[in-house]
């Protein structure tokens, strides 16, 4: 009888010979976690091993985005080795766009307007304590067009997680939507956002399409991590969760950062979507000018806040401006609401910016606690409450 370590070898051949001759579709990208110790050599021999090709390493959860052209034969050896902790697919998550179809993107106008979301939240009310001056933001969406004359002067920096480089370029017009929200400059054209004076970092893990692989996501949190981002912005979503995405947003937990996520625009009781209902992350549900909640919000116990994502106006793409409505829309005003609270009260823990954004909230009559949260979220409110905290 032969031994095992023979027979091993043996399917790790025949899986080389079968990959060489395969033909049709592109195998699904997978993610593999390994057990903590297990070197990046170690990792890498293990997947070319089992026929894999690395197509993404991921060292904050210790694990890989690779292909394996005999998906089943590699799955079967992958999980005999001892180091492998656990295999997911990396699947697609979408933004969380726009619900209905808004007018075409407007040039710049030659006065500064003052978006009905930035007056509803309160953030001018506020400016007086705090512009969020300083505060690391990163925006974890389509990039952020960085020469886009209402935002350039804000940002400082970014990655691409599909390219891998520091380019980061946004072909879709999304991100800079959210930038503009969070943080469009104060000054005499445009528009201005709820932390005017905030840093934006540009992290890219979705394409024009506006589609991200959750790989990319897990790699934009370590890249916020590792650059000392504050507050992450992610407004996408999707209905399937990730381990791996888990273990990422439990390190930036850790290491103090907050994180704001849109709850979703299917409508749908019960339905607030993955990453906006881990316990580590925010999940934001969208309000209307009138002060009702959207009808396309998704619900659910897991929503913290509601704040404005109906015809939002803000930055777009080409150096332009656009109304759009949904979560994504909303998630940014919180984002905002909490970088003047950090720059108001600097070396505040995660934990305590997220507690006071909804004990500081107006709640909307008529409207239950799974449709807005703690309720309306509430800028000159939460940050009276960190000034007078600090004085006393």
């Amino acid at each position: 009888m032969l031994p095992s370590y023979a027979i091993y070898l043996m399917a790790v051949a025949a899986l080389a010979r079968r990959a060489r001759q395969r033909v049709g579709p592109p195998p699904v990208r997978k993610i593999i976690l390994f057990e903590s110790g297990v070197e990046p050599d170690r990792v890498r021999s293990i997947v070319e091993e089992c026929g894999g090709r690395l197509r993404k390493s991921l060292p904050i959860v210790n694990g890989v985005a690779c292909v394996f052209p005999e998906e089943a034969t590699a799955m079967s050896l992958l999980s005999r080795a001892g180091e492998v902790a656990w295999i997911e697919d990396d699947f697609v998550v979408s933004i969380t766009d726009a619900c209905f179809l808004a007018p075409r993107p407007r040039p710049r106008p030659r006065h500064q307007s003052v978006p009905w979301g930035i007056k509803k939240v309160r953030a001018q009310e506020a400016w007086s304590g705090t512009t969020g001056k300083g505060v690391r933001v990163a925006v974890l969406d389509t990039g952020i067009e960085m020469s886009h004359p209402d935002l350039k002067g804000n940002v400082e920096g970014g990655f691409d997680c599909i390219s891998e480089t520091t380019t980061v370029v946004d072909d879709n017009g999304h991100g800079t939507h959210v930038a503009g929200t969070i943080a469009a400059l104060d000054n005499s054209f445009g528009v201005v956002g709820v932390a005017p004076e905030a840093r934006l970092y540009a992290v890219k893990a979705f394409d024009s399409r506006g589609q991200g692989q959750v790989s990319d996501i897990v790699q934009g949190v370590g890249w916020c991590i590792e650059h000392r981002v504050q507050l992450i912005n992610m407004s996408f979503g999707t209905a399937e969760s990730s381990k791996a995405l888990t273990m990422a947003i439990n390190k930036a937990a850790e290491a103090g950062v907050v994180m704001i996520a849109a709850a979703g625009n299917d409508g749908r009781r019960d339905g607030v979507l993955y990453p906006a209902r881990d316990p580590n992350v925010m999940a934001v549900a969208a309000s209307t000018p009138d002060d009702r909640i959207a009808s396309f919000s998704n619900s659910g116990r897991q929503v913290a806040v509601a704040a404005p994502g109906e015809d939002v106006y803000s930055t777009y793409r080409g150096a332009t401006y656009k109304n759009l409505s949904g979560t994504s829309m909303a998630c940014p005003h919180v984002t905002g609401v909490a970088a003047l609270l950090l720059a108001a009260s600097p070396g505040r823990a995660g934990d305590d910016v997220r507690r006071t954004v909804c004990e500081t909230a107006t709640k909307l009559p008529g409207f239950s606690s799974d449709q807005q949260g703690a309720g309306l979220v509430n800028a000159l409110a939460a940050v009276s409450k960190v000034v007078r905290s600090n004085q006393g």
